[in-house]
């Protein structure tokens, strides 16, 4: 991994990776002072990764990744990408993210060339929602505009947000697609983790994401505002699930996320 990398100052600097061999990239994020990565950064470049294998007129549908895990900041990411499949209409590529101590991430992508047909879409986003302008951002070490609309109020187990990235990304979709996944790992894991008695207090839980699954429904932009309503499922075998819809500025459902995380009572050694 001694091949230098570009720095990091943005979103698409995060999603620009290195080629270091047929199908193989590195890829560098930002030192926030956490010491772990943000996973939502190495789904990105995972999915990014994997797009720089398949022909331009094939674009990411869905993604599932596992967290093996946790990532070291200071290092960069390896990044190995397997061709599944070449289909006509359909490619799978399956990414695994590597760092010193071995596999982090492992991930399967498919991407799909543009089809006609039916479109049909019977839900529509909550109502009564504030748009963006009528929100103050939450402030965040991340590369993105994060706005809360509706918390958890007891009512029900979740929140709904917008979210974009204030920087133009371009015209190409699966770089939109890779920003999006990005994003899409920012409040699963706390809204995951709401249904738990405890919590919120996170000096007496030990919390983890699992793994994080994303469906792309409809063409989205992520450097416009998307709004993401997040809702918790429950906790059980010390796992907690959350699922969201999400929506353009339009009305159009764009994509489903879910990601499942680890909760346990902290050990006091």
């Amino acid at each position: 991994m001694s091949v230098p990398l570009r720095p990091v100052s943005d979103l698409l600097s995060v999603l620009e990776l290195e080629p270091v061999k047929p199908d193989a990239f590195l890829g560098a994020g930002p030192d926030l002072g956490w010491g772990r990565l943000y996973g939502g950064q190495v789904v990105a470049q995972a999915l990014r990764a994997a797009g720089l294998t398949v022909e331009a007129r094939f674009l990411p549908h869905s993604l599932h990744a596992y967290f093996v895990r946790a990532g070291d900041e200071k290092q960069p990411v390896l990044y190995e990408v397997e061709r599944v499949r070449d289909g006509r209409s359909f490619c799978t590529r399956q990414v695994v993210a590597y760092q010193a101590g071995g596999a982090i991430l492992n991930l399967i992508a498919s991407f799909q060339v543009t089809e006609g047909g039916v479109d049909v879409q019977p839900i529509a986003p909550p109502a009564g929602i504030p748009g963006p302008d009528e929100l103050q951002s939450t402030p965040t070490d991340l590369f993105m505009d994060h706005r809360t609309a509706r918390a958890d109020d007891g009512s029900r187990i979740g929140t709904t947000t917008w979210v974009r990235v204030p920087q133009a990304l371009g015209e190409d979709p699966t770089v939109h697609a890779c920003a999006f996944a990005y994003l899409s790992d920012e409040d699963p894991l706390g809204v995951a983790l709401l249904p738990h008695p405890t919590s919120g207090d996170w000096d007496a839980l030990m919390a983890a994401s699992l793994d994080h699954a994303l469906w792309f429904h409809r063409p989205l932009r992520a450097d416009s505002w998307l709004l993401v309503d997040l809702t918790g499922h429950g906790v059980a075998n010390a796992r907690g699930l959350a699922l969201a819809r999400v929506f353009d500025t339009a009305g159009r459902h764009v994509a489903t996320v879910a990601q499942e995380g680890l909760v346990r009572p902290r050990r006091r050694d």
